[in-house]
């Protein structure tokens, strides 16, 4: 039997290690192009908001190379308070650019949906929409890689 005192220091030491783990996973990875790096299988993608508020999803190879998207297909759903509204995506050289902009305001949530085929199940990512830029790494803040954020 393991003593009340014994119980309590292994659930703090469980409990930091899951903090450290938690803080770990929430670790955002920088884009080439000043955007967020979705860790998308196969490929990793980069999310980014252009100044005219065009979404830009690009695909990249393992030394951060623009690829062609092949068979990935992207969906992207802003959520600002007025209600869901879908984004139309076309086609481009590296992987997909909307339509048109996104919704005026912020933030928001942005749900990127990415699939590596068509049939495939979908990667989610849920992005805060924030564009002003952080003080600290110059970058806005849906795509900000300071510590903290």
């Amino acid at each position: 039997m393991i003593p009340i005192k014994t119980k309590s220091l292994l659930l703090i030491a469980a409990l930091a290690c899951g903090a450290v783990f938690l803080n770990a996973a929430e670790k955002i990875a920088a884009g080439p192009h000043g955007g967020r790096l979705l860790e998308t299988t196969p490929q990793p993608a980069e999310f980014f908001v252009t100044p005219d508020r065009h979404v830009e999803i690009t695909f990249y190879d393992a030394a951060l190379q623009p690829i062609a998207p092949g068979t990935h297909t992207v969906t992207v759903t802003a959520e600002p308070a007025s209600g869901r509204k879908p984004v139309a995506l076309e086609a481009s050289a590296a992987g997909f650019r909307s339509k048109a902009p996104l919704p005026a305001g912020d933030p928001y949530r942005v749900v990127v949906q990415v699939r590596a085929t068509p049939e495939a199940t979908p990667q989610n990512f849920r992005l805060d929409l924030v564009l002003s830029t952080c003080g600290e790494c110059k970058r806005a803040e849906y795509a900000c890689i300071c510590e903290g954020h």
